[in-house]
Parts: structure tokens; C-alpha cells; sequence
């Protein structure tokens, strides 16, 4: 189909995200509708509307969308197709519905502690099952500290309460980077760079005072990436997501999460618009 022309721009500014696809759409002469008062609710007119919604698409089915919002769902379905760190969930064994008890596997938090102290080396990983953006992420270096993460993830009373706590193996890891991907095709890539940043409370690299999202034009480095994502596409029907991978202090590449609604805000501050809108009009032309 031919494009249609685009619709009139609106002011609203919208997430890097959503502000990035309607410059696209204007640039390849699409159609789109903004429905909200901020800029983040627009759909674009190709055979049928495509809706984008805050950090949701279009492209990934609801099953797919559900396993990267839990990360014992993602390496349960990726450990055995690809290196990832061993990770085991917890139940809390005090729910705050009844109706969850039948999950209990653990009378209490300190018999969990018990258990993730004889399956796990030290340090490790505890964090919520659910969360994003470095939320309730802790390293625990001994027994004390792991009770302690967990007592906080099972917080009924917290706004970041998860009802499942997971421990993860942790990578001591040279490099990290966010990997996007669209059908199986790299489109994007950049390294979290915390090298030069200070600590201050969040584990997630961005999180650091003065990290830097640094873009990565680098082509054997995007190749080694496709290549080390190639048998999970294979696998999973991951339209489109942002994978998380770190680099091991012996060059080994791991996949650490998947995000189906990746967020661009840092890369945008720290390198512009400009790779992020032609990234969605390789995607939008794609569509067409």
C-alpha cells in the first residue's frame, strides 16, 4: 500500500518513545492519531490502526508479553537455548489472598533463606519477580541479607510488593547492554555504562549518578549479538522487545531479562533522537 498522508503534528511531547514513532510516521508520510492529552496513546493507519500505548506495541501476543513481565516464566522457557543465569522463584508464604496458598512451597522467609544459602553461591541475587527499572533489586553477600531482601519484595504494605521473589546467579560481569530487537533482526544496541558512575541505591546500571547510555555502532559486536540471540528468536515468537545481555569477565555473553516494553529515556538523553526515530522507520516501513 502507498502511504497516506500524515496527520497534523501535534505539540504534545509524549515519551522518547512515542515522540520518536510519530517523527517517523511524519518523516515516511504516515497516518497516526494521538489520543490522549500527553502524546502517549497514538495509533497509526496502515491496513488496520496499530496502537502504541506509554511503552506497550502492537507486536508481541499477550502469552509473550506475560513471560517477559516474569522473570522465572523467561528462564524457565530460554535456559536451555541460551546462556542465562540459573534463577529460582520463591513464593511468599504469607499472601495476601488465601486463595494463593495452594503455591506455598516455604512456611517462612527464613526457611527460603535456607534454601537459596544451599543452592546458591555468594553472592546473589534476590529481587521481585515483576519488577523493572532496578526496583527491589538487591545483592546479598550472606544469610541476613538475603532474609532482609525478601521481607521487603513480600511487603504487603510496599508499592513495589511482588508476591514471588526470585534469587539469581550472579555474573560478575565486564559490560552490560540492552540489545533491541524487531522479527528476529537487531535494530538497536546500547552498552549501560556505569563505568564512571556513582553508586546510589539502584543495582541497575542507568540507575548510577552519571551513567551513560553509550550507543554501539561497532558491526562485530552487533553480529556477535544476533548470533547469541539467534536460537531464543527461534524458540520464542518475540516480535518485538529489549533484551538485556552482560558480558562475563571471560568474554561469555548472558541473557539476563527480556523487556517487551522496553523505555528509551536514557538513550534519548545521552545520544538524541535521531538513531531511535530511524530504528522505528525501519520498523513502520516494514509494516507497510
Amino acid at each position: 500500500m502507498s502511504p497516506a498522508p500524515h496527520a497534523i503534528s501535534d505539540t504534545a511531547p509524549g515519551r522518547a518513545n512515542t515522540r520518536c514513532i510519530r517523527a517517523a510516521c511524519e518523516r515516511l508520510g504516515l497516518t497516526y492519531q494521538i489520543h490522549d492529552t500527553y502524546g502517549n496513546f497514538l495509533s497509526v493507519e496502515l491496513e488496520k490502526p496499530y496502537f502504541f500505548v506509554n511503552f506497550s506495541t502492537p507486536f508481541n501476543n499477550g502469552s509473550v508479553d506475560r513471560i517477559c513481565q516474569d522473570k522465572e516464566f523467561s528462564w524457565l522457557l530460554s535456559h536451555d537455548i541460551i546462556r542465562t543465569p540459573r534463577t529460582k522463584g520463591y513464593f511468599n508464604p504469607q499472601p495476601a489472598d488465601v486463595a494463593y496458598s495452594a503455591y506455598i512451597d516455604h512456611l517462612d522467609c527464613e526457611s527460603i533463606t535456607r534454601e537459596i544459602v544451599q543452592n546458591f553461591s555468594l553472592p546473589v541475587i534476590v529481587k521481585m519477580n515483576s519488577g523493572r527499572e532496578g526496583k527491589n533489586v538487591f545483592l546479598c553477600s550472606g544469610a541476613e541479607e538475603i532474609q532482609s531482601a525478601l521481607e521487603k519484595i513480600y511487603d504487603h504494605n510496599s508499592s513495589t510488593y511482588d508476591y514471588v521473589a526470585i534469587a539469581q546467579e550472579y555474573i560478575l560481569k565486564e559490560k552490560e547492554y540492552r540489545v533491541i530487537v524487531f522479527r528476529g533482526e537487531v535494530l538497536l544496541v546500547y552498552e549501560k555504562d556505569c563505568s564512571a558512575g556513582t553508586f546510589v541505591g539502584n543495582l541497575s546500571p542507568l540507575h548510577y549518578e552519571n551513567a551513560v547510555a553509550r550507543h554501539i555502532d561497532e558491526p562485530q559486536l552487533i553480529l556477535r549479538m544476533q548470533e547469541f540471540i539467534a536460537p531464543l528468536i527461534v524458540k520464542v515468537d518475540l516480535e518485538f522487545a529489549g533484551l538485556d545481555v552482560i558480558l562475563d569477565k571471560e568474554n561469555r555473553l548472558h541473557l539476563l531479562e527480556m523487556n517487551s516494553r522496553p523505555g528509551f529515556s536514557y538513550f534519548v538523553r545521552d545520544n538524541g533522537e535521531e538513531k531511535l526515530i530511524q530504528m522505528y522507520e525501519r520498523i513502520l516501513k516494514s509494516m507497510i
